[in-house]
């Protein structure tokens, strides 16, 4: 079963992988998408592979406390002739929380991502990442250059820089020891209504997700309460609730975006988010245009914009991917990750 730290979700249903959830593409074409658990030393990674599983995939990371629901509406309609491995990052989603006694960071995230190439054997690795997992991907693209043949980046691309960081660090220190001694009592979370689950996913960050689409988020961070028939808590390790205690120097981020020689591909929204002071932000940019090699696209849509509205997203990405293409053949699915039945809530109604 999957497990979400201490607490198991429900049944696990059993359809073959060829029954696998199936999606179109732009073109009309069927897209299979199947359910996967990669092994890791804490537990496992779960994700979804999206279209062929032959060859090597891109890697989707999503954003803080999202899942890999995020891509649900994009992927579709870029998977033609590469496949997307969309997963869950630890403490997210269907993944296993980390171990007690241990804080989430970029550092740990990066190595995930080297893990992944370990495991696969990848000659080298493709990143398309959201939010947080833009910061994963630029890092793990500035500390190992060789190792990265493109970048796609959505409304974020950098660790953004902290004020006050000694004042702050103390208190997420204090407020991640609560939250640790939360997780490790084992007690069941706030209970809501699933009308109530979609309206916080919907609310949070200025209203980034809309409604509508707030079950792409929903399906894989609740579970249903115990106590509370009819109600839902998040899933998700409380644990995440405290952001990154490392702050990155400006100048080792710029002159680390000088490193990078892969294709780059970004696209900010412009009801989009911003960290920080935009300059800092322009400032990496510039240094990745510097290569020559680096895009930018501004598009209509809040944070969540590869969610809400997709469609001109995926056609630049697909344009993108065609002028950049990869030697694949190395890196395709293994059996072993292939989850023998597809994980459904059954009482969740969205």
């Amino acid at each position: 079963m999957f497990r979400q730290g201490r607490l198991l979700l429900s049944t696990i249903v059993k359809p073959s992988f060829k029954n696998s959830s199936n999606f179109r593409s732009s073109n009309g074409k069927q897209i299979n998408c199947a359910e996967i658990k990669i092994p890791v030393p804490w537990g496992h990674v779960a994700g979804k592979w999206w279209g062929p599983t032959d060859i090597r995939p891109i890697l989707a990371i999503h954003g803080w406390q999202d899942n890999c629901g995020t891509f649900n509406r994009l992927l579709p309609l870029i998977t033609q002739d590469v496949g997307f491995l969309a997963i869950d990052l630890p403490g997210h989603g269907y993944s296993s929380h980390i171990p007690d006694g241990f804080y989430y960071h970029n550092i740990n995230y990066m190595i995930l991502v080297q893990r992944l190439v370990n495991y696969f054997k990848w000659p080298q690795v493709s990143l398309l990442a959201h939010s947080l997992g833009g910061s994963i991907a630029f890092l793990y693209a500035i500390i190992n250059p060789q190792n990265v043949d493109l970048l796609i980046c959505l409304d974020h691309v950098k660790p953004f820089i902290k004020n006050k960081i000694i004042s702050t660090n103390s208190k997420t220190i204090s407020k991640f020891l609560q939250y640790e001694e939360l997780e490790r009592q084992n007690i069941e979370p706030p209970a809501y209504t699933m009308e109530e689950i979609k309206q916080k996913i919907s609310s949070s960050l200025g209203g980034s997700v809309a409604y509508e689409h707030s079950h792409h988020l929903a399906e894989r961070n609740v579970a249903p309460s115990k106590s509370q028939p009819g109600k839902y808590y998040f899933t998700r390790d409380p644990r995440l609730k405290e952001t990154e205690l490392i702050n990155w120097r400006q100048e080792d981020l710029v002159s680390g975006a000088r490193r990078v020689r892969c294709p780059v591909f970004i696209a900010k929204a412009i009801d989009g988010i911003c960290f920080e002071e935009a300059k800092n932000v322009h400032e990496v940019v510039d240094a990745l245009k510097e290569s020559g090699n680096c895009e930018l696209h501004t598009l209509e849509g809040t944070h969540h914009f590869h969610l809400n509205n997709p469609e001109v997203l995926a056609g630049l990405i697909k344009k993108f991917l065609e002028q950049h293409r990869s030697d694949r053949s190395v890196g395709g699915i293994k059996g072993e990750m292939i989850v023998s039945g597809r994980h459904k809530l059954q009482e969740l109604h969205f």
